[in-house]
This record gives structure tokens, C-alpha cells and sequence, in this order.
């Protein structure tokens, strides 16, 4: 399957504008035609199946699961970096946006090459006549988890490129390009927000009508879709139905939240032995490329470790220095002649000293490496279950109902090890304005460095205090409202070059 999974990318992905089949430079593999593989069900399977691999796909060093992850974790307020570098992601770090960026134009241009051969490959599918009811049945489940793959690149795009639903008008304001089709989208102008969500939703209803197998979390099956609508409701706030979706996926009985014991450790466990986990990008050991890994900026044992977790996170995590979350944070500390940590009174989290770059204490996340065992090996995960009790209290924060959000955000501390006066109660907001701020503080605390912060601040109509950035070389600003045009990626010069009906986010 891996080799076929190989064959399939070779043959679709072979161009870099957005949704366009021009300037492809086609050679058919061992013989077989784009038209063979489209007209067999059992070709059309290994092409689906090829289709995943876009979610991590490599075009040179760094893949899109790493892309991804620079375009948009690092403008949290979760990290720090400890010196300037010279790579493109420092763009979106600084919140200096570029249309010469080459992650943001690796993002779109890996982005679009999935599109294209997830619409081909329906496209082949929909054109199959005269099949068997059990394969009838097959071909719809592959239907169904192709239009999830297209939905979950456009909700990366939408996010990247465009403002959040919330903000202003998403009737005009400017989503993404739209391709339902593989053919006809030469010189197609930028959708709105609300039609890019809307897309995004009817690809995600569909998907859901045709699934009914239950694969394996690294595989979609009818309760990942459940999880990405409950998601997008969210972000739709429609409140209601981000509720009813997230319940589907707690009572379908399929997902258990980690226990304390082992949660402290889930990083290290593979997608198919996490319970929690409702999907992820499978990445073998054979895969792994160390420093150019989703988590290669992030420790420093096989990767670069230049960016750390930010004195604001750690702040947060130390008020319950009980936590089991702490767990995911891996300080250096230095030590004396005899191996022994060297005490520091005023290191607050720790009581020692820690090694430091250009004056930044090193705590690395182990979030994102130790995959059984082995350094800067990671499985992105897309959907866990944690997701589904927090944007349930974020929904219950937003409709009044405050003692429901306050036990949801309760299930997800006791997990973590919280108890007594930890705990929330609308008697009890622990000195929070509201209980919108514990859901996202909450939220903050459970998926730092998972790549939901920065969405979570401005979807939110917040501000990203970014005070804690004052190192010498540090050239971005120290807050950046919602509002700011700095929240927006630019497009790709070359994509703005091919396409005249294309038009730029604004510059900051």
C-alpha cells in the first residue's frame, strides 16, 4: 500500500498552481494513465489512500504537516524564539507577512496539489457505472473520506489566508480559491469567508452521509467528520450545532479520554494507541527526518530546539505546579561538575538553573517528539477528544449556560490532575473575568503547541500579547489585535503572478 500510496502522488501532483491542470509534465509510471487509474475501483482505492499522504507530504525537506505548523503555531503566544533566523518561518513569527515567504507559498502550492488530485480522484469515482452493491457501498466510503481530505485543506486555507468567520462581514470578506472540479479553474478570483465555510460544510455533510465503515484513527470514518463539524460550527459560531456535533462524537462510545496516569505520556504512544485520538497523520519511524519534523524547531534533541515555550504559557501552567501537564515541558537545566541540577531561587517554576540562549531559559515542549521513544518522531494529530469537551464549554461559555461550560472545563483539569479549589464553579472563577476566559485559558493549557492557539485568540476577538518578546533582534510587535493586518498570510507572489483575477490580503 505504501508503494502504491507513492505511485498515485506521482501521477496527480505534479503541477504547483492552484486547482490548474496547465503545465503538468506527465509521464506515465510503468504504463499506467491517469485515465486507467480513474476508471478502477481498485486503483481509485490506492489513490485515496495516496491522497492522505498529501497531509504530510515532503517537496524537498520540509513536509506539509511541518508548513502548516510554521504558518500558524508560531504566531502563538505560546513560544519564543531564542535568536533571528534566516528561514521564511520567522515571518510568521514576527508578524511580518510576505508574499515572498516560501513557507506560505509552500502551504498554498501543497495545499492546491492536494485539492487537484482529491478532485480528480472524485471525479473517477462519481464516473463509475454498472458496480455491485458491495462495491457501490466501497466507493461511496471512498467518496466520503476524499471529501473530508478537501474540506480539511480548505479549513487550513480559509484560516491561513483569510480572516475568522467572526470578524466584520465574512459575506466580503476574502476567503480561498474554490475547485470542485479538476478541470475549468484557470483564473478563478479568491471566494468569500462565507462561501469558503460553506464549501467546507457541504464537503463535510457529504462526506459524513457516505461513511460507513469504522477505520482506524488514521483513517476518516463518519465520527472524524463529526469532529471537524463540531469544530467548524464553532468557528461558524453557530453554538448549537457545535454542541450537538461534539456530543456525537462523546456518546458514539469510540474515544476515551487518557487516564492521569498515562496521559503525561501520550506523546510518546502511536495514533492506533491513543484512545484519545479521533485522527492523525500516521508517520512511521522509516519518515522521520529529524530537524525538518513538524516539531523540529522545538527541542533540541534531533531537532534545532531555537523555540521555546514562552514565559507567558509557563506562567499559566505554574499556577498548579501539580499539573500533570507540566509534564510535556522539558527544561534544560544546567549542572554542576558532578551532574547534580544547580539550585536557583529565583527560577519560579523550578527553584533551579536552566540553560539559557541570547537570555531565554530553554523549556522545550515534548509535544511534538518521542514517538516511541525516538527523537523528533511525531504523528500529527488532527482531532482529539479533549477538543470535543472544550468546544462544548465554549459553546455553553458563549449561550449563558456557565455551570455546563464550567463542568466540561472540569473533565479535562481532573484529567490533568486538578482537584478541590483547582476546580471551577460559578462560585469559584479562580479571579477570571468570565467564564469565556477559563475555556480559553483551559483550551490554552490542554493543546499548547498543537497549533489551536493563534486561531483560538483572534477567531475570539482578541488581542495576542506578545510583551514577553523584548530579546535584542526580536522585530515584530509586542501586541497584535484582531484587527491588525498582520493576522492574514500573504499570498504567494507567484501564484498573484499567474492569476490576474487574484487579489492580495492587504499589507500590514
Amino acid at each position: 500500500m505504501r508503494i502504491l500510496k507513492i505511485f498515485i502522488i506521482s501521477v496527480f501532483a505534479t503541477f504547483l498552481g492552484a486547482c490548474s491542470e496547465n503545465d503538468i509534465d506527465f509521464s506515465p509510471i510503468n504504463q499506467i494513465t491517469t485515465e486507467q487509474v480513474t476508471s478502477s475501483l481498485e486503483l481509485l482505492e490506492n489513490a485515496v489512500v495516496g491522497n492522505y499522504a498529501f497531509l504530510s507530504l515532503a517537496d524537498g525537506k520540509y513536509g506539509y504537516d511541518r508548513t502548516r505548523y510554521d504558518v500558524t503555531e508560531y504566531m502563538s503566544d505560546d513560544v519564543i524564539l531564542n535568536q533571528w533566523s534566516g528561514n521564511h518561518f520567522s515571518y510568521s513569527l514576527t508578524y511580518q507577512p510576505t508574499s515572498a515567504s516560501d513557507r506560505s507559498q509552500d502551504f498554498w502550492q501543497y495545499s492546491y496539489r492536494a485539492i487537484y488530485s482529491i478532485n480528480v480522484a472524485n471525479e473517477g469515482l462519481d464516473n463509475l457505472i454498472d458496480l455491485s452493491s458491495e462495491d457501490e457501498v466501497k466507493r461511496d466510503q471512498l467518496k466520503g473520506e476524499n471529501m473530508f481530505l478537501r474540506a480539511m485543506f480548505y479549513f487550513d486555507l480559509v484560516r491561513v489566508y483569510g480572516r475568522p468567520y467572526s470578524h466584520d462581514s465574512p459575506e466580503t470578506n476574502l476567503g480561498v480559491i474554490l475547485c470542485e472540479t479538476s478541470t475549468g479553474n484557470e483564473g478563478l478570483s479568491r471566494s468569500s469567508v462565507k462561501e469558503t465555510y460553506e464549501f467546507i460544510e457541504r464537503d463535510l455533510l457529504e462526506s459524513a452521509s457516505l461513511l460507513v465503515e469504522q477505520k482506524g484513527n488514521v483513517y476518516v470514518s463518519r465520527e472524524v467528520v463529526l469532529a471537524a463539524l463540531s469544530r467548524l460550527y464553532l468557528f461558524m459560531e453557530d453554538n448549537t450545532k457545535a454542541i450537538e456535533y461534539a456530543d456525537s462524537v462523546i456518546n458514539s462510545g469510540r474515544y476515551q479520554l487518557l487516564n492521569s496516569s498515562v496521559y503525561p505520556g501520550s506523546n510518546r504512544l502511536e495514533p492506533q494507541s491513543n484512545s484519545e485520538t479521533i485522527f492523525a497523520v500516521r508517520r512511521l519511524e522509516t519518515e522521520n527526518v529529524g530537524r525538518y519534523m513538524m516539531g523540529g524547531m522545538m527541542h533540541g534533541d534531533g531537532g534545532y530546539g531555537q523555540i521555546m515555550v514562552s514565559s507567558s504559557f509557563m506562567d499559566l501552567l505554574f499556577k498548579n505546579p501539580n499539573d500533570l501537564r507540566v509534564n510535556f515541558i522539558d527544561p534544560q537545566f544546567q549542572l554542576d561538575a558532578d551532574g547534580n541540577k544547580i539550585p536557583d531561587p529565583e527560577n519560579k517554576y523550578y527553584g533551579y538553573k536552566v540553560v539559557e540562549s541570547s537570555s531565554i531559559p530553554q523549556y522545550w515542549t515534548q509535544k511534538l517528539t518521542y514517538q516511541n521513544d525516538v527523537p523528533m518522531l511525531h504523528s500529527p494529530i488532527y482531532f482529539r477528544l479533549a477538543e470535543m469537551y472544550l468546544i462544548k464549554a465554549e459553546a455553553y461559555a458563549k449561550t449563558g449556560e456557565d455551570a455546563m461550560a464550567l463542568d466540561m472545563v472540569n473533565i479535562i483539569r481532573a484529567r490533568a490532575g486538578l482537584e478541590g479549589d483547582q476546580l471551577f464553579s460559578t462560585a469559584n472563577l479562580q479571579n477570571y473575568d468570565s467564564v469565556l476566559d477559563i475555556v480559553l485559558d483551559e483550551a490554552r493549557l490542554e493543546f499548547a503547541h498543537e497549533a489551536h492557539r493563534t486561531h483560538d485568540v483572534f477567531r475570539n476577538k482578541k488581542t495576542m500579547d506578545r510583551s514577553y518578546m523584548s530579546w535584542q533582534g526580536w522585530s515584530g510587535p509586542s501586541a497584535i489585535p484582531f484587527t491588525s493586518n498582520r493576522i492574514l498570510h500573504q499570498i504567494p507572489e507567484v501564484e498573484m503572478l499567474k492569476n490576474d483575477n487574484l487579489v492580495q490580503n492587504p499589507s500590514f
